[in-house]
């Protein structure tokens, strides 16, 4: 079996993080998200996304990928905070890194590809001065519970309206952006 590497994304990248974030989007939020958002379940438009984003990155953003040889089964994003929630309550104002996204090719779940690739995220974010982070979550996504087990603390609430539906966010929390990284290291892992 070959040894999983973590490493940046590059625009040869592009297809496989469109399909993973497809599938990924698909099998957690299909049961509650409209298909009236043709960009979250569309894979050309999510490959023309990520070949802009990494032709072009926002400063202080990293996107990476977990691969083991030319298979690439997960990525990650993150950088300063988007700030385009709708917060109805809480707020994540004191936090100056964001986890833009994570997804983890549906067959590879529960092999810790998702918690490796976001301690290697977390890690880059703390490089670059960051020592907290955040991400928001839908309430229904039925995996958000990983955060809950890497010690994310509960922060904010949001809405957001899509095709006549409202859909409920939460953000989750590290104040300390290093309990976050040993929580996803092999020794957090055993704790």
């Amino acid at each position: 079996m070959t040894a999983l590497l973590i490493r940046d994304a590059t625009l040869q990248d592009a297809e496989a993080m469109a399909r993973i974030q497809v599938e990924g989007w698909t099998r957690a939020y299909a049961s509650f998200i409209p298909d009236q958002l043709p960009a979250s379940y569309d894979i050309g438009v999510r490959q023309a996304e990520w070949r802009d984003r990494l032709a072009r990155p926002a400063r202080g953003t990293v996107h990476l990928v977990a691969a083991e040889g030319d298979a690439v089964l997960a990525i990650a994003s993150g950088g300063p905070p988007l700030r385009d929630e709708a917060i109805v309550e809480g707020d994540t104002d004191d936090y100056t890194s964001q986890v833009y996204g994570l997804y983890v090719t549906p067959g590879r779940y529960g092999g810790g590809n998702g918690r490796r690739l976001l301690g290697a995220l977390a890690t880059r974010l703390a490089g670059l001065g960051h020592r907290n982070l955040c991400l928001w979550a839908f309430e229904r996504n039925p995996f958000r519970r990983f955060y809950d087990r890497l010690g994310g603390r509960p922060l904010a609430k949001a809405v957001w309206e899509v095709g006549g539906v409202t859909v409920h966010e939460m953000a989750y929390g590290w104040p300390d952006i290093g309990a976050l990284i040993w929580a996803c290291s092999q020794e957090g892992k055993t704790e």
